[in-house]
């Protein structure tokens, strides 16, 4: 058998982070766990115990540097266009939920082989730390749903949807691949969202997390989304799927995913 050697084993700095479909080119922590609890049970009659573990929820810690301009998480976590140019507030008694993955790079950087998918991230405000002569970071840490990994890479894209008879109905930019452990499931995630803007502003704008259906996203890269698919929303004007798609594809920036609060 032979040494594992230095070539087998890989660089933190290989993953590519994207938050709600934004690449966030400043990172430089992404730290992940999972909250489970053991259960242990003693019965008469047997000298071992019986041992279970139940899983709770995600962790992730996102640390990014600082930039002279905006960092797009702060917009991800408050529902803004990045490309917003009017004024920014940023308030942090108002955050919402992201989703955040990363992509990871082979050895020859032409492909993707690895993925992880936190859904539902809700992390705590972080605010710049440093001293006066460091370079300004953010460390955002909080739960999420259990992690998710994959040996193919994720894609976030938003599409515009038209209304027909059949329901809400859109189509994806690559050939989606089947979720492993299911033959007709070709999503990871689908949000029903409704979008009022002025230009880069959005002005009104409210999203529903869908329990995906096998008709919901085809191998043909059609979305389908119908009234009983939906609880809150009403007469969706997009949606954003997360998939997964063939590593030959490319990778970013020649695929780049779509941002979930872009003008589409």
């Amino acid at each position: 058998m032979s040494n594992v050697q230095a070539s087998d084993l890989v660089r933190r700095k290989k993953e590519y982070v994207f938050v709600e479909g934004y690449f966030i080119d400043c990172a430089n922590e992404l730290t992940g766990g999972v909250d489970a609890t053991s259960d242990v049970v003693h019965v008469f009659g047997q000298d071992d115990p019986i041992i279970d573990m139940n899983v709770d929820n995600g962790t992730l810690t996102v640390a990014a540097y600082d930039k002279k301009e905006n960092n797009v998480i702060l917009d991800a976590l408050q529902q803004i266009d990045p490309t917003d140019t009017q004024t920014k507030r940023y308030n942090w008694n108002d955050i919402y939920p992201a989703t955040v993955w990363a992509n990871r790079l082979n050895k020859d950087n032409n492909q993707y082989n690895r993925s992880i998918f936190y859904k539902n991230w809700m992390p705590n405000p972080a605010i710049t730390s440093g001293d006066a002569n460091a370079k300004g970071t953010r460390s955002f840490a909080g739960s999420s749903e259990v992690p998710e990994e994959f040996t193919k890479p994720i894609y976030g894209e938003k599409i515009a949807l038209t209304s027909g008879a059949g329901g809400y109905t859109g189509t994806l930019t690559y050939d989606p691949l089947a979720i492993p452990g299911t033959t007709t499931n070709y999503a990871i995630r689908v949000m029903a969202i409704v979008e009022v803007r002025s230009g880069s502003h959005i002005s009104n704008y409210t999203e529903e997390d869908l329990a995906i259906t096998s008709t919901m996203v085809t191998s043909g890269k059609v979305v389908t989304i119908t009234t009983d698919n939906m609880n809150i929303v009403d007469g969706p004007s997009h949606a954003y799927i997360n998939y997964l798609y063939n590593p030959g594809t490319g990778i970013y920036p020649s695929i780049a995913p779509v941002g979930k609060f872009k003008s589409v």
